[in-house]
């Protein structure tokens, strides 16, 4: 274990208030718009109003695509703050907190304090580290469950102490029902394959782990069981079959790619640190001189090959390894500051460089979306971060390596502020959803024809009633004169059929869809 002066505790406190900031500051600010944060904030809302801790619904009908956890922390976040934008992200803020304090710990304890504050700094400075954990998703609770569950494993196998296999025994539960199967199999050939490498079977045949697995199945099959059994196995086809099996070997909803795409999200995804790369590459004798950062090569390294081999390609499906590439790369940092290695000035210039492109690019595409055009100009707010690495590098010489990466995190930092406080909610308050809802809300009953935005369910006190077909639509209106349709421009053929008038359309941002709104003629 290493021993440093540099580390000042002080620096970390300040560090996990920063983050605190970044995640909690405006996190209500946005609306409730994209499809995943939308589906799963109102499937949460529709277990509450009907007080039903087993059935998953979205619109009342049966929603398969993810286990239970996360629609519990968002429930008795509405109980304790009111059903809002706030209440469906707190808990996945808070977690990102914790993910963050607990790669601190872990790596504290088995690397040393400096690894652990840098590690804890990679994750505090990734924007879609602090994108995720802002959003109404399962991938929070996944992230951080897992990565508990594989920090007490990883303390098991390396103390035998029981206490740490039931911690790790309940973390993998809890992950287990944040979202299935993939959250207990890849950890596990993780740490399976530590065994083998440390021949360390003697933790394994014991029966503690058959304690820790009782633990597990006392956590999750509960529920599996009370879902599969009120929905007549329908909730268990669907997920397994549908939402896991299909999504493994087909592409879903056009998410597929060529194996490098999972590469480049976590490269993207953990900037700006991970523009040393090349550096840790090359000392990788010197970095990986520890089993702690070689257990954090293997987990990123099982988690980055799944996902490529996976069909279905997301930018949150290999999050779970960023703690451990934070370490890995926390570690690199560490011996830069100690002087075991020298740091390079090229990596700063690959970070200026998408400071730059942000902002510019952010520009032009933000321009390119009619609906958004007018607040193009937000974008360049974040320039501001640009600038700042600028000076960080003209305050290059008669420093220390350690400020010099705690500018670099700085500047960095500057980017997600504005983006995530300022230009993202600003921007998202132009989607279609927002711009009709208070002309959806005039009318006392609200109907959709094929597809729709399901942003609108949130905002809504009522389900929105779902055709398929011209004439049983007809019908509906002919029923109901005070209704509103929403549906997509490509279904407007039909609707041009029926007495219909066209109260608004929208484009949905950066999409392909576009949102239209109609109403009988008989409505003033």
């Amino acid at each position: 274990m290493q021993t440093n002066q540099t580390f000042h505790q002080k620096h970390f406190i300040w560090l996990m208030a920063i983050l605190f900031f970044i995640l909690f500051f405006k996190l209500g600010s946005a609306p409730i718009y994209i499809l995943d944060e939308a589906k799963n904030a109102q499937c949460a809302r529709e277990m509450l109003q009907r007080n039903d801790w087993v059935v998953p619904t979205f619109n009342g009908e049966l929603r398969t695509d993810k286990p239970v956890l996360h629609y519990y922390f968002m429930m008795t976040a509405y109980k304790l703050f009111g059903v809002s934008e706030f209440a469906a992200r707190f808990f996945s803020a808070l977690l990102g907190c914790l993910t963050v304090l607990l790669t601190f710990m872990f790596s504290k304890k088995y690397t040393g304090a400096l690894t652990g504050f840098c590690a804890a700094l990679v994750l505090a400075a990734s924007t879609q580290f602090l994108f995720e954990f802002r959003l109404s998703v399962p991938d929070p609770y996944l992230i951080f469950f897992i990565a508990a569950g594989l920090f007490t494993g990883y303390a098991y196998l390396q103390q035998g102490k029981l206490l740490y296999l039931l911690l790790a025994a309940v973390a993998f539960g809890l992950a287990t029902l944040a979202k299935g199967p993939v959250a207990l199999a890849l950890p596990g050939l993780c740490l399976l394959v530590w065994v083998i490498l440390r021949k360390n079977w003697a933790y394994v045949f014991s029966w503690k782990m058959l304690l820790a697995l009782l633990v597990i199945a006392a956590i999750t099959a509960p529920w599996y069981l009370a879902v599969h059994k009120a929905t007549n196995g329908a909730w268990t086809q669907g997920f397994f079959i549908e939402h896991n099996l299909n999504r493994f070997s087909d592409p879903q909803e056009g998410h597929g790619g060529l194996f490098i795409v999972t590469i480049l999200f976590v490269l993207i995804g953990m900037l700006p640190f991970t523009s040393f790369l090349g550096e840790v590459t090359k000392a990788r004798k010197a970095v990986f001189d520890d089993d702690f950062i070689k257990f954090a090569g293997i987990v990123v390294l099982a988690f980055v090959v799944f996902f490529s081999i996976s069909s279905t390609k997301l930018p949150n499906y290999p999050m779970p390894c960023y703690p451990f590439a934070a370490i890995i790369i926390g570690h690199y940092l560490s011996k830069v500051i100690n002087g075991d290695l020298g740091l390079k000035k090229y990596p700063l210039f690959i970070v200026l460089v998408v400071l730059f492109a942000v902002p510019i690019g952010g520009y032009f595409a933000i321009q390119a979306e009619n609906e958004a055009s007018r607040v193009s100009t937000i974008a360049l707010f974040l320039l501001v971060a640009p600038l700042a690495m600028i000076a960080a590098l003209l305050r290059w010489n008669n420093t220390t390596n350690y400020l010099r990466i705690i500018r670099i995190a700085g500047a960095y930092s500057l980017l997600n502020i504005l983006a995530l406080h300022i230009v993202y909610p600003v921007l998202y308050l132009q989607n279609p959803v927002a711009k009709t809802l208070a002309t959806v809300k005039k009318y006392k009953v609200v109907l959709s024809y094929k597809l729709y935005n399901p942003g609108f369910n949130f905002y809504l006190d009522q389900n929105v009633q779902k055709f398929f077909d011209v004439e049983s639509l007809r019908n509906a209106i002919a029923a109901n004169p005070d209704a509103v349709v929403i549906s997509r421009m490509d279904n407007e053929a039909d609707l041009q059929k029926l007495p219909l008038k066209k109260l608004a359309s929208h484009h949905d941002l950066f999409e392909s869809p576009t949102t239209v709104v109609y109403a009988s003629y008989d409505k003033p």
